[in-house]
């Protein structure tokens, strides 16, 4: 099963992101999806941090979890 991907996000007024949306129209608070990305439930991200820093698998071979981006260049809603 291919997971969902995140395609846009929600800020607070202090510019903090609250909440992010699927692909599939869910919305999920960012504890819930950072929740989600820990089980697996995102293609391709297998963590979140509460500041919406994205972690993948380690492709480099050592183990280190690969470090994407940041959450908060996608489109708010």
């Amino acid at each position: 099963m291919i997971g969902e991907k995140i395609v846009a996000i929600q800020k607070d007024e202090n510019g903090n992101i609250t909440q992010v949306k699927t692909h599939t129209g869910r919305v999920l608070s960012i504890e819930e999806a950072i929740q989600q990305a820990e089980n697996g439930g995102f293609d391709s991200i297998d963590k979140i941090d509460k500041h919406g820093n994205w972690y993948m698998k380690a492709s480099a071979g050592d183990a280190q979890p690969e470090q994407g981006g940041n959450l908060s260049i996608l489109p708010e809603f």
